[in-house]
């Protein structure tokens, strides 16, 4: 009789520590699923918040002093995840914009870059000349592993627009 009490209480020290165990694994599983949510959902608004300083500027009537500033913005983007940086293709911005000519059209065939931009910026009247002048965005494109913009193109609006 004496063994047979000592093996239900055995049996049930057993039953007790399983199921302590049990709930110690459920616990922390239950708590990784929560962690795992809250990251993903940091990672979101991380992404909104890089996306939305780019998309500010998808608009009409920009001044080319606004075109300036998402330059210089996706300068400092190249530049931090470029080749100076962490070497992350899938971070480039491309910036491209189109200029009207003297005679008041689009200058056929001309898209201009950051390598064009950085060339007009040292001429201080040509400089000047761009900055005063108005630009419709013309188009975004994100990149589809990782969500971000990787591309703005503007357009300069004739001055009948």
């Amino acid at each position: 009789m004496e063994n047979a009490s000592k093996a239900l209480l055995m049996a049930g020290g057993v039953l007790i520590a399983l199921l302590i165990i049990g709930l110690l694994i459920y616990s922390f599983g239950t708590m990784s699923g929560y962690f795992e949510t809250e990251n993903t959902k940091e990672q979101a608004e991380q992404l909104k918040a890089f996306n939305d300083q780019y998309e500010a500027y998808n608009r009409k009537l920009l001044r080319g002093t606004d075109v300036v500033s998402v330059i210089n913005k996706v300068i400092d983007n190249n530049e931090k995840y470029g080749i100076n940086g962490y070497n992350e293709p899938n971070y480039i911005i491309q910036v491209e914009f189109e200029l009207i000519d003297s005679v008041g059209n689009l200058e056929a065939g001309r898209i201009y870059n950051i390598s064009n931009y950085s060339e007009m910026k040292k001429n201080q009247e040509d400089f000047t000349d761009f900055k005063r002048r108005i630009f419709n965005c013309k188009e975004i494109k994100y990149n589809k592993s990782t969500g971000r913009v990787n591309y703005i193109s503007f357009i300069e609006r004739k001055s009948t627009e």
